[in-house]
């Protein structure tokens, strides 16, 4: 892999299973679990993603999405559509938004939406004004 390297959050909606298997094959994913703060409120591991310049993965799209919008600047988000995906989907999906972002600079104020169904689209949030 000699694109450029992004560090992941993974949120409580994914399994901590995903992260352990892609530290296994070299990538920079922690789990919030790893970090001691599953539990802890949206804001709070939004928040912890930035101070840990890592990109946040989740499926709660809805409340993140809102977050991103009222931040002045974030490191990125993964919003995955499919909630339902068990560990070995979320796993596929992890590693297809890896190859993704390896072409990508940075994801700062944007997010990378894996559709249900599994198309990628790269979103600005917020948007500009």
């Amino acid at each position: 892999m000699d694109g450029h390297v992004h560090k992941l959050l993974l949120d409580e909606n994914i399994s901590p299973w995903a992260a352990v298997q892609l530290r296994k094959h070299g990538h920079d994913v922690v789990h919030i679990r790893d970090r001691g703060i599953l539990g802890q409120s949206d804001p709070e591991v939004f928040a912890r993603a930035l101070l840990e310049d890592r990109v946040l993965v989740t499926a709660n799209i809805g409340d993140f999405r809102k977050l991103a919008s009222c931040a002045e600047v974030h490191v990125g988000l993964v919003l995955i559509e499919d909630g339902s995906l068990g560990r070995v989907a979320q796993l596929e999906v992890l590693e297809r938004v890896l190859e993704e972002l390896a072409g990508e600079v940075d994801l700062v104020n944007r997010a990378l939406v894996v559709r249900t169904g599994g198309d990628l689209r790269f979103e600005v949030i917020p948007p500009t004004r």
